[in-house]
């Protein structure tokens, strides 16, 4: 690994700590430095903020999410299985970045075009994988022929409910999620089914 990529990842891993225990409002620049034993100036050759620094940290934790979740997704045989596996283990992974999540959360509501662009390639990643579970139990005979009929709509709603579910259990609005999201992403299966 090179000089730089060691200082980098040494700025994102002591960010990120930073970031879990204090949030973004109250982290600084000086803060990551000190945690490193580094003066600003280090971290201002890498980044020219620390809301460049943090959304590289985001960045990297969705990154995360998305890939535990497609390999986790990927060695499910049915398509059923594959829908239930990305809801289990997409709130299993975030359930382990909790702290993160609720401290954070404020903040990205406070200034949410800083982080429209990541999101939304987020998002598109998770909806092309719906769709490929989808037209993977279409062509299975295990979904509804119709459904064929609303892949253009059907993808980005089951990822919006998911999306919605997440949400409500990072800010405590539905305690114990973690263990009933099998339930729940069987209704959904439920209703693709022929």
């Amino acid at each position: 690994m090179e000089r730089n990529d060691v200082i980098k990842d040494s700025i994102l891993h002591n960010a990120q700590n930073l970031f879990q225990t204090y949030g973004l409002r109250k982290t600084s620049m000086e803060d990551i430095a000190k945690a490193m034993g580094k003066g600003k100036s280090t971290l201002y050759y890498y980044y020219t903020s620390k809301e460049d620094i943090f959304r590289e940290v985001l960045q990297k934790e969705l990154e995360e999410v998305f890939s535990k979740t497609k390999i986790a997704v990927d060695t499910a045989k049915t398509a059923e299985e594959k829908l239930k596996t990305f809801g289990v283990t997409k709130i299993t992974v975030l359930g382990n970045m909790i702290n993160l999540y609720r401290l954070v959360f404020g903040d990205l509501m406070e200034k949410p075009t800083c982080w429209n662009t990541l999101f939304n390639e987020y998002d598109l990643q998770e909806t092309n994988l719906i769709a490929s579970i989808l037209s993977y139990g279409i062509s299975n005979n295990e979904f509804k022929i119709s459904c064929k009929k609303e892949m253009d709509l059907l993808p980005s709603i089951i990822v919006s409910c998911f999306r919605g579910l997440e949400r409500d259990y990072f800010t405590n609005k539905l305690p114990g999620l973690e263990n009933r999201i099998g339930s729940i992403s069987t209704l959904f299966v439920e209703g693709l089914k022929k």
